[in-house]
């Protein structure tokens, strides 16, 4: 996901310098790039020298985020990251309270992604306050690159308890969205009043998740970890049968707007991480500290940047709950 914010950035912003950072630096980064550690902070303050904004898309997202943050207050550098998982944004909003980034003038976006950040930014266009009871259906296409903290950030709740009594792709549901059958599974969601229903294009990757959720509740971090590695191989050999396709289907009573690409479909989750970045450049935020993507980004302008980016966005259809 960092390489395709990466080249978003250079793409949508050409005025603006993009500097890679990684523990690897250049070996992996090539020229230019920094060598970061994000629990190191001597690293850390070395890195962000000259930074402007800073987009954290070193996942999973299950470590303490405050080093980072406190290195962001003292450089004055803005906060951009990818998470969704509800503990993680509710570390990086404690961190940036105790760093006092607020009164350095440094906003922090946590959650510039599908979800929670485009999920808000829907939600608001559906007229939804704040912990509305709504459904999101995320269905991805198989045929994208998936990173080990991409797929382990997807496993690690399976099989455990969500909000409400329902367990992480404790079953499967099918449903019929832009004229085709999906299924999904419930999966933990930051956004309040909302029920997250994560699937693929192919129902046989959403079985075998399913299957595969009591087992691997029972497994530690650092056993999934290595399942993880064995699995990529796995998840390479799946992207010869998937496609590209991907469908955000977010429906709050009767109303409901869809985002479908069909292809291209992991820019669709790294593009909202663009558009935090250009505000803040812009001095757009209005506010210091913790600030939520819909607050700086409206749904019309998210819409016609998708749209313009060969996405299908359909408003007013009928609501799947």
């Amino acid at each position: 996901m960092g390489a395709r914010v990466a080249a978003l950035l250079r793409r949508e912003l050409p005025g603006a310098t993009v500097i890679g950072a990684s523990r690897r630096g250049p070996r992996a980064l090539g020229a230019g790039a920094r060598s970061v550690d994000l629990l190191d902070a001597a690293s850390l303050a070395r890195g962000l020298e000259g930074v402007g904004v800073v987009v954290n898309a070193v996942g999973p997202y299950r470590y303490d985020p405050a080093p980072l943050l406190r290195a962001c207050a003292f450089a004055g550098a803005h906060y951009v990251d990818l998470a969704e998982a509800p503990a993680f944004l509710a570390a990086v909003a404690r961190a940036v309270e105790q760093a006092g980034a607020a009164a350095r003038g440094v906003v922090a976006v946590p959650g510039a992604s599908t979800t929670p950040g485009l999920l808000e930014i829907v939600l608001r266009r559906l007229g939804a306050g704040p912990g509305a009871d709504s459904d999101a259906w995320l269905s991805m296409g198989s045929r994208n690159r998936v990173s080990a903290g991409l797929l382990f950030g997807l496993l690690r709740p399976m099989g455990r308890p969500l909000e409400g009594g329902a367990v992480c792709f404790g079953r499967v549901e099918s449903r019929v969205l832009a004229g085709r059958t999906l299924r999904f599974g419930r999966h933990p969601c930051a956004v309040a009043g909302t029920r997250l229903h994560v699937g693929f294009d192919r129902a046989l990757l959403v079985r075998a998740l399913h299957r595969a959720a009591p087992l691997l509740a029972r497994a530690s971090d650092a056993s999934l970890a290595r399942l993880v590695a064995l699995a990529l191989p796995l998840a390479g050999a799946a992207r010869a049968v998937g496609t590209g396709r991907g469908l955000l289907h977010v429906a709050c009573g009767e109303r409901a707007v869809e985002i479908e690409a069909r292809a291209r479909g992991l820019d669709v989750p790294a593009a909202p991480a663009v558009w935090a970045v250009r505000r803040l450049l812009e001095g757009g935020a209005g506010r210091a500290g913790a600030v939520a993507l819909a607050d700086l980004v409206p749904a019309e302008e998210a819409f016609a940047w998708l749209r313009a980016a060969g996405y299908l966005v359909r408003e007013g259809v009928p609501s799947v709950r």
